[in-house]
């Protein structure tokens, strides 16, 4: 359909028909009535044929507007691009892969528009059910790794634009990464949508730049060659005090246990509560006690982030590199989770086995980024010497935040491989942020050595 303004008017100027009109209301009736759906009733039990009777149109008109009752009730996604616009994006800036990116990806997410009253919906729906926010969170991974391979294969197909040759999915990773950093960031952690923001392609391209500057590609550089990062190293078990307690955490880790055992054996998919449940000899009311999903007993619940005088002493020895002192808060609000340490080793070898758990896993991460970005912003309100960008504290929150995701999201088994193998991450790490630098240049990209 033809985009339009707030004034009825296409994206050209132009009046828009009154078909066009119908159409953007039958569309914004369908978004009303699944939103409301699942604030009353819950997003699990929402159905297609709920919300066609409360929109008052048919499944095959339903169908017409939304692929699926989550894309009526979460929004939309951006589809996956062609390698034709793939090319034509990254063709008009060879050797910068964000720019190339930021050309494809802006457009498309600035094309989509919602009222203020649905947005407001959705994000009391996002705040107050973890479940649409599961979904949320796999949406968002999924639209991630779809430009992730268009950018793979057109690196792929054009070594010479590389930056880091012979490595094109890392690549890939890290230059997606930066561009949807630098969405959430214009867009004031998406509080409004990109289309209002005025020029959104060249805001973008103008807060890759202060991103340059947090990682140290612009003045003022940090003092000195950043350290590996020391992770602490989880306990083989640390003693529960109380019966109560240790009779939780006995049952606690025989659920997870066997949750990851059954997902090696038979897949991601193909777990089920009831099993698990028979396996750990527990009912089904005490499993759902423990976990809202058989999703957090195979990979674990979203991420609990230290807050206050805690997160304070882990970011206060890295304040001169923000994106590193993210990471120490990340692995040390998941280190404190105390979680066994055969289920992290378990889990591990999952997210290199299978995709979709690793992805599962990545999303416990992304369901806590809002609360990451609000701990960082108030660290740096708090600490403004320690600023890379004054002025600044919610987008540089932001940019560092999404940063330390870029680094965790290059780790071989994803931000499941922190608790399995703290000290091999912390390196990994160390080494992505070394990457990103590399990716984010905007200079010519040195391949002599590979073309000699």
């Amino acid at each position: 359909m033809i985009e339009r303004n707030a004034m009825g008017k296409a994206a050209d100027g132009h009046p828009v028909s009154a078909r066009v009109r119908r159409q953007k209301a039958t569309d914004q009736a369908i978004a009303a009535a699944a939103v409301e759906a699942a604030l009353e009733l819950g997003f699990d039990r929402v159905t297609v044929e709920m919300i066609c009777s409360a929109a008052g149109v048919s499944r095959s008109t339903f169908f017409n507007y939304y692929s699926s009752r989550d894309a009526a009730i979460i929004g939309r996604t951006i589809a996956a691009p062609t390698p034709e616009q793939t090319d034509r994006a990254m063709s008009g800036h060879p050797g910068s892969p964000v720019d190339g990116l930021l050309d494809l990806v802006v457009p498309a997410v600035a094309s989509f528009a919602t009222g203020p009253e649905l947005r407001t919906a959705r994000a009391r729906l996002l705040a107050g059910q973890p479940a649409a926010l599961r979904q949320y969170s796999a949406g968002l991974i999924l639209v991630q790794n779809n430009l992730t391979e268009a950018a793979e294969a057109w690196l792929t197909a054009h070594p010479e634009s590389a930056r880091l040759p012979g490595r094109p999915r890392v690549e890939a990773t890290l230059a997606v990464t930066a561009v949807y950093a630098a969405m959430q960031a214009v867009t004031g952690g998406w509080s409004i949508p990109l289309r209002e923001v005025p020029d959104p392609l060249a805001a973008c391209h103008c807060v890759i730049e202060s991103l340059r500057t947090l990682v140290g590609l612009r003045e003022p550089a940090p003092p000195g060659p950043a350290e590996i990062l020391k992770l602490p190293v989880p306990a083989e078990e640390v003693p529960a005090t109380g019966l109560r307690e240790r009779k939780r955490r006995d049952t606690e880790s025989r659920l997870e246990l066997a949750a990851v055992r059954f997902a090696l054996e038979r897949g991601f998919a193909g777990v089920t509560v009831d099993e698990i449940c028979r396996e750990a000899v527990v009912s089904r009311s005490t499993f759902f006690n423990y976990f809202p999903a058989r999703e957090a007993a195979i990979v674990g619940r979203p991420l609990e982030i230290l807050t206050g005088a805690a997160a304070a002493e882990v970011l206060a020895p890295h304040g001169n590199d923000l994106p590193t002192g993210v990471f120490a808060l990340m692995a040390e609000s998941l280190m404190r989770a105390r979680v066994n340490p055969d289920v992290a080793r378990l889990r591990t070898e999952l997210a290199l086995k299978e995709q979709a758990a690793r992805d599962a896993g990545t999303a416990t991460l992304v369901d806590a980024g809002e609360a990451l970005m609000n701990v960082v912003r108030d660290w740096l309100i708090a600490n403004p010497q320690h600023a890379r960008l004054p002025g600044q504290p919610a987008a540089e929150a932001v940019l560092a935040s999404n940063a330390a995701y870029a680094g965790v999201s290059v780790l071989r088994a994803g931000w499941l491989a922190v608790a399995g193998d703290p000290e091999a991450s912390a390196a990994t790490f160390a080494a992505a942020m070394d990457d990103l630098r590399t990716v984010l240049e905007d200079r010519a990209p040195d391949n002599t050595a590979e073309s000699a």
